[in-house]
């Protein structure tokens, strides 16, 4: 048994015990989806230890990678245990719901199609484009029913957790941030599922490694700027089957790479900041814990579109975009070849 303890600024926050030996309750829907139910707790989330990420990755840090939205690290309190699935939804599911709704998603209803991946063009930011004829059906790459089904917005997304819970008669939806990164660290505190070290991160995910270093030169060695002998584990190029890697301490698949996941939250890059301020004790300076938080309501950029989370790295990024803290954002409407999501069953 683990016993996990969280020191911040002199409280001693609420130690959850977690027993591997004990898997967490679980069932399967009528998609057969497997999910587990995450226990309520409390942990630390955001980037927890500047010194412990600078030690194991020194070159990146050096480089200025912007952390800033993953800062300062606070307590977080899940009041309420869920129903999480334990692997991204895949293509077979997917089309399930496509099939009997008709449903047509963004990149297909817009015309636009979805970003691709462009590996003819050299510089990063080029790297991906926008495509007409990329969407779930054709990201750009094989996939097998198995595969996560990418190419979906958030607005699918979270069109796919409606139709699903009507059908089952419950509420299904897309995690929370918070609910997120607690489920991934899984009781733990360390960088990755498996420790702090970059290495530890491909026997539980598939990110950017050799194999896509091989068939795109420059593409890994850009993000890693090395590359070390557990990095050709992987073997995968772009997405792999769900369930290829180990699962984390809770039987979760895939907290690492494969494809970025949606998230309910809006995106804001100081949203840590403005709750720290908020719960911080002005006498002491010691920091409540946040309770169940859901994300902002509003943001100073979202009168310019409506910007959601994803969490969990995906195929092409490099370990230090694949920890348990790293954050991105993307348009509601947009669909991306790296990204994908997950579903929360809501306990009664």
């Amino acid at each position: 048994m683990v016993l996990r303890n969280c020191l911040l600024a002199g409280l001693l926050c609420v130690a959850s015990w977690v027993t591997a030996a004990e898997p967490l309750p679980s069932k399967t829907n009528g998609l057969g989806m497997k999910l587990v139910q995450i226990p309520a707790g409390e942990f630390q989330r955001g980037m927890t230890d500047d010194f412990v990420l600078r030690l194991n990755h020194p070159n990146t840090l050096e480089q200025g990678a912007d952390l800033t939205d993953e800062r300062p690290a606070h307590p977080v309190r899940l009041t309420k245990p869920f129903w999480l699935a334990t692997h991204e939804v895949t293509v077979r599911q997917f089309r399930e719901f496509v099939e009997t709704t008709k449903y047509e998603t963004s990149a297909e209803k817009s015309g636009r199609g979805g970003l691709a991946f462009n590996p003819a063009e050299k510089e990063g930011v080029n790297r991906f484009e926008l495509r007409a004829d990329c969407t779930w059906r054709n990201p750009g790459f094989a996939q097998t029913d198995e595969h996560p089904v990418t190419c979906v917005s958030w607005r699918d997304a979270v069109a796919f957790c409606e139709w699903l819970g009507k059908r089952e008669g419950v509420r299904y939806r897309l995690p929370s941030e918070a609910e997120w990164e607690y489920a991934a660290r899984a009781g733990g505190d360390t960088i990755y599922v498996g420790g702090n070290a970059p290495a530890t991160v491909y026997a539980f995910g598939n990110i950017g490694d050799s194999a896509l270093e091989a068939a795109h030169p420059g593409t890994v060695k850009r993000q890693h700027l090395t590359l070390t002998p557990a990095e050709s584990l992987d073997g995968e190029i772009y997405t792999s089957p769900v369930r290829k890697f180990q699962p984390n301490a809770w039987g979760l698949f895939d907290t690492h790479g494969n494809v970025w996941e949606w998230c309910s939250d809006r995106y804001y890059d100081r949203y840590y900041q403005d709750i720290v301020k908020a719960v911080r004790d002005r006498r002491s300076g010691k920091l409540a814990a946040t309770v169940d938080p859901q994300g902002p309501e509003t943001t100073p950029q979202h009168k310019y579109g409506d910007w959601r989370s994803m969490r969990g790295g995906c195929w092409y990024t490099g370990p230090m975009a694949s920890r348990c803290a790293s954050r991105a954002y993307g348009e509601a409407d947009d669909a991306f070849c790296y990204t994908g999501f997950r579903v929360v069953q809501e306990s009664p």
